[in-house]
Formats: C-alpha cells, sequence, structure tokens
C-alpha cells in the first residue's frame, strides 16, 4: 500500500508551510523590543525621574577599556505623511559606529541640525534626501521643519528617523543634557557594572536578555516594588517620557509579556497543522481502504496495516516538510524584505537562521508522523473487510451514471 499522491504531498506541504511561514515572524515580534532599545548591546538607562541620566556619561564610558562604543540616545514618537515613526535623538557619528551603520545617500553637513532616514523609512512615507517634511512633539509642543539630508543603512533598523539630541529633548520633553538611555557594546559588561558604581549615579543596566540591574540604587525592596508597579501602570505619555527606566521596563516586560502571546500563536501553529495532516492523511487512507481490506483477507494483522502507513507518510513527510520549510523561508524573507510587517512604525525582523530552519522540519515531520500514528490507530479499529465492501460499495455509486440521465433530463 502506497499513499505516495500528488495531493498528499501537497497537502502536508500546506500544513508545513503553517509553522515555516509564522514561526520566524512570531519570533521576530517577540524580539522587536530588544532590538529597537537595545539590540545585542547593554543599555543603561536612569532609574527614576527624579534623577535624569546625564549624556556626559557617555563619553566616560568610552574611556573605559572593555567598552567599543557608547551612543547616548532619546526615543519617542511621531507621524510623518501619515505614518507611525520611531524619533531617535542621537549623536550621529556615535550611532553610527555602534550601530555599524553606513550613510547611504546624501551627507551631513551640521552635526547639531540633521535629519537621516533608515532606508526602509523612506520607502514607506514616500521622502528621500532633501525632501521637506514637518516633526511634531509626541509629549510637548515642538514643531520642527526639516530636511532629508541623507539615508542611512543599519544592521538592525532600517525604519526610524533620526535627529540631533536637542530637538529629541524638546519632543519628548526632558530637561538639556538629559537623555533616556545610553547604549553600550561592551567585552566586559561586569567591568562595565564595576565601573559604573564608581561613578555614583544610580542607573539600570539592562543586557540584551532583558534582565535589568540597579546600580547605586539605595532604595528598599518594596520601594522597588511599588516603584516597578508604578512605572508599568501609569500609562501617561509625558510620564513614560520623562521616567528613563520605562526603557528598561519595556524591555523586560514588554518582552515578557510578548513572549507569552508569541509562544501560544506558535501552539496553535502546531495544533493546526496536526489537525490539517490528520484531515490529509485520513482522507489518503480512506482511499485506499479496497488494499486494507485485501491485506486484512491474506492475513496482514492491523499492527502490520498501521506500520506500514507510518512508514509511507514518513517518506511523503520528508518530502513535504523539505518543501514546505523552503517556501516558508521565502515568503518569510520575501515579506521582510518589503517591510509589510510593522509594528509601532518598526518592520519586523524575522529569526531566520539554519538552526531554527531545521528545527521546523525535524518538528513538521513530527506532526505528520504522530498523525499517521494517530490516523493508523483510529481506522484500523474498524474491520478492514468492511472497509473494503463499503469501498467497493461507493466506487459503484461513483461509476453510476446519474439518475437524471437515464430519464433524458437535463440537470
Amino acid at each position: 500500500m502506497m499513499l505516495v499522491r500528488k495531493k498528499t504531498i501537497a497537502g502536508l506541504v500546506l500544513c508545513t508551510l503553517v509553522l515555516s511561514a509564522s514561526v520566524p515572524l512570531l519570533l521576530g515580534i517577540e524580539s522587536t523590543p530588544k532590538s529597537v532599545f537595545g539590540g545585542d548591546m547593554v543599555a543603561v538607562s536612569q532609574v527614576n525621574s527624579s534623577v535624569s541620566l546625564n549624556v556626559t556619561l557617555a563619553e566616560k564610558m568610552k574611556e573605559q577599556a572593555n567598552v567599543v562604543a557608547a551612543s547616548p540616545e532619546i526615543t519617542c514618537f511621531c507621524v510623518i505623511e501619515d505614518e507611525p515613526v520611531i524619533v531617535r535623538g542621537v549623536q550621529l557619528e556615535d550611532f553610527l559606529e555602534i550601530e555599524n551603520s553606513t550613510l547611504i545617500r546624501g551627507e551631513v553637513t551640521n552635526p547639531d541640525r540633521f535629519a537621516v532616514m533608515g532606508r526602509k523609512l523612506t520607502r514607506r512615507v514616500g521622502l528621500d534626501v532633501g525632501d521637506r517634511f514637518l516633526m511634531t512633539g509626541s509629549s510637548s509642543s515642538a514643531l520642527f521643519q526639516l530636511e532629508v539630508d541623507a539615508v542611512y543603512k543599519g544592521n538592525y533598523s532600517e525604519d526610524e528617523l533620526l535627529v540631533p539630541l536637542p530637538y529629541a529633548r524638546r519632543m519628548a520633553g526632558l530637561s538639556s543634557e538629559a537623555v533616556l538611555f545610553i547604549r553600550v557594546k561592551t567585552t566586559n559588561q561586569s567591568a562595565l557594572v564595576d565601573e559604573l558604581v564608581t561613578q555614583e549615579a544610580p542607573v539600570m543596566v539592562t543586557d540584551n536578555t532583558g534582565i535589568s540591574t540597579p546600580v547605586n540604587v539605595n532604595i528598599s525592596e518594596e520601594d522597588r516594588v511599588k516603584q516597578q508597579l508604578a512605572i508599568k501602570y501609569l500609562d501617561t505619555a509625558k510620564f513614560k517620557a520623562s521616567n528613563g527606566s520605562y526603557v528598561s521596563m519595556f524591555v523586560q516586560e514588554g518582552a515578557n509579556s510578548i513572549r507569552i502571546v508569541v509562544t501560544t500563536f506558535i501552539v496553535l501553529d502546531g495544533a493546526l497543522a496536526f489537525i490539517g495532516s490528520a484531515a490529509i492523511i485520513s482522507r489518503a487512507v480512506i482511499e485506499r481502504s479496497t488494499e486494507m481490506g485485501i491485506l486484512s483477507a491474506i492475513g496482514a494483522n492491523r499492527r502490520k496495516i498501521k506500520s506500514m502507513v507510518v512508514r509511507d507518510v514518513f517518506l511523503i513527510s520528508v518530502t513535504a516538510s523539505l518543501i514546505g520549510t523552503l517556501v516558508g523561508y521565502a515568503i518569510v524573507t520575501w515579506v521582510e524584505n518589503n517591510g509589510l510587517l510593522l509594528m509601532f512604525g518598526e518592520s519586523i525582523h524575522a529569526v531566520i537562521d539554519a538552526n531554527l530552519l531545521v528545527m521546523i522540519f525535524l518538528i513538521s515531520v513530527i506532526i505528520h508522523v504522530c498523525s499517521a500514528l494517530l490516523v493508523g490507530t483510529v481506522l484500523t479499529k474498524a474491520r478492514p473487510r468492511h472497509l473494503m465492501q463499503e469501498a467497493e460499495v461507493q466506487e459503484k455509486e461513483d461509476a453510476a451514471p446519474a439518475f437524471e440521465s437515464l430519464l433524458g433530463v437535463d440537470g
């Protein structure tokens, strides 16, 4: 008995496609908060709104032997050409160095007044070098008329608008010299934390996994819990903009919450693939019920028939899973390259690597084989001879001419 048919393979390919096209995108949604605020770096942010994070701290950190690069930054939101945009206040040279980014069009001649757009953002808002636009404050009254000076190509995000720190401070309502966080590339995070202790400034250090470590914070555990609850639930734009620890809380709490949602959807995708696979295999087995009856009649027991079903499905699933994984990879790559999936104005960067693709392939094969075990167990409980008789009756009914045609009546 062989279940290898084009429609069976095509059906299992679609089941694999459910996983291979959605899982990388779902994992990309989970990693978006970390990529926006941290990437693979350490983010140093202020602890509370009463003590601002000073931009001069970045210069002090650059002097450390373990620090490769440091970029003081402010993030806020605005709308440009009816599109949501993340605005990042930066010192341009520091930003380009820490992200290993380059300007691909235009140039910046004045480091105190510039507007640099990411490559994907220019396509989304329909602006390019030399075009003028208006930028308004997100949590305080501010209005700027700017001209796009350059376009950058980045390794983490190409959906952001880069402006000088003073502009971002006015948009976010921050005081002079204040920044929300400093991204740091370091070869030794422990040494970085030890050096921050000597600076005596209370800060929050968040690593690339979202785990935050308070430095020089002399508060009780009870007060710390209250502070975190306040940051989490006081949902006013001004509070968030003036409270730097919101950055570390967003990375940690936001990533944790998104992880729960993403995990749920991945489990649902797996369940959907399993149900679809079981339905397709059931149909393929039922279509071969005549052969099952013949095999039973000549002495094959139920275990033998079930093992033949599982063997055939395994052979089919290897081919179907390989095709489905490759097609899913192509779809995900196309979606990402065209910036079709956005979250708060930020393109979702799908998580695609060889290990993930191999894992999706193996999980797909396991799902198909488990479906075959379930189908084989259920269907072989019926008497194969009865299945054979029912199949023969069904074949006769399908081959019989319609009653209307016998009477010469048009349907």
